[in-house]
């Protein structure tokens, strides 16, 4: 996804009101749920911080970040959008539970990791991220001029080490800018460049299939916060709990959850111990420790599935407390925009390897 797609302005506001929160008080309790829509934004949710952020600056900041500022063609304007706050503070009982070290939220999580790539990430992913961060650098003003809406899919196959793609890109475009320039613009300069440098194959380019696509972003379609959960995990190839990250503070285990999840996955592969491996944790409600943890690494290991899990047990704290203060710190905004995991642009904790050594002494 492109950062002009509605839903991923949408998280992108989320997390830029997270944020501004966190940068002012490191124990906010945040829940932020976002509509983007024609003329309009309305942020609602949760909050109860020692602070008050102005959200409506927040807004407008990500809108204006993101180039919606001619609401003719994007259907909303930085300068003029109409912007609703409509905040509650968090619940006391939940507030309760996780002053108490517990868990903010019930939930299950996943994270996964492989070594088909630098990134440990599924190929397919991180092609459709190379991808989408080409397509909005050209909207940066580079070469064809494109709007900032866009989204990208890739299909693999693979045959032995070889691999090849089926990619679909929907670019938005300037209106004086004709169709056929910008399907060989982004086939020709995007596509087939950011397939080679991963040495994988185009078996088909679809560019902007349903013909051109000047009118985008909440003029086309409206956008909700954590609706492309695949898109921000392992691109649909792993299971997921449901839960989305952005919007929300360290408590949450659908966000912290996941990246500890993905962290352990990530040292378990560097470690050599696995080829691919899926962590699974799940969460209840106001208690201190997952209820429940599943290690599967797709017959790719050396070790039983319950030796290994219990070598992730005995190397790393589980505790909710404690995945919170790893966090700290954390800017969140980042992560809504091509994706929330195999960042190497980005210096995440989830993707740092500090168990590695460990894990390998435990072998």
């Amino acid at each position: 996804m492109c950062p002009g797609h509605p839903d991923k302005v949408a998280d992108q506001i989320s997390d830029a009101v997270l944020d501004a929160y966190l940068a002012q008080d490191r124990g906010a309790r945040v829940n932020c749920e976002v509509l983007v829509t024609r003329g309009t934004v309305i942020a609602t949710g949760q909050i109860t911080a020692a602070t008050d952020v102005d959200i409506d600056v927040a807004i407008r900041s990500v809108l204006t970040d993101v180039g919606y500022t001619n609401a003719g063609t994007h259907g909303i304007s930085a300068r003029t959008a109409e912007v609703r706050i409509l905040i509650d503070k968090q619940s006391r009982e939940i507030a309760d539970g996780v002053d108490h070290g517990g868990a903010g939220d019930s939930g299950i999580v996943y994270g996964y990791a492989s070594d088909e790539t630098p990134e440990r990430m599924p190929l397919g992913c991180v092609l459709a991220h190379d991808i989408a961060r080409r397509v909005a650098a050209t909207a940066d003003g580079s070469g064809v001029p494109l709007g900032p809406d866009g989204k990208v899919q890739v299909q693999l196959s693979s045959h032995g080490h070889k691999h090849s793609a089926v990619v679909v890109v929907s670019a938005q475009h300037q209106p004086d800018v004709a169709l056929e320039k910008v399907r060989t613009t982004v086939a020709e300069e995007i596509v087939e460049p950011v397939l080679a440098e991963r040495g994988v194959r185009a078996s088909r380019i679809i560019v902007n299939p349903a013909g051109s696509f000047v009118v985008g972003g909440p003029a086309a379609d409206a956008g909700l916060t954590g609706r492309k959960l695949m898109v921000d995990s392992y691109g649909g190839l792993v299971r997921h709990g449901g839960g989305c990250c952005s919007g929300k503070d360290a408590t949450k285990v659908d966000r912290s959850g996941a990246y500890f999840a993905r962290y352990l996955a990530a040292n378990v592969v560097a470690a050599g111990l696995a080829r691919r491996c899926r962590v699974g944790m799940g969460f209840a409600i106001g208690q201190p420790e997952p209820v429940w943890f599943d290690v599967d690494c797709f017959d790719t290991s050396e070790l039983p599935p319950q030796a290994l899990a219990d070598k992730l047990r005995g190397s790393a704290d589980l505790r909710v407390k404690a995945m919170v203060e790893w966090l700290r710190g954390v800017a969140y905004r980042p992560t809504a925009t091509y994706g929330h995991f195999g960042r190497l642009d980005q210096s995440f904790p989830w993707e740092e390897l500090a168990l590695v050594e460990a894990l390998r002494r435990a072998r």
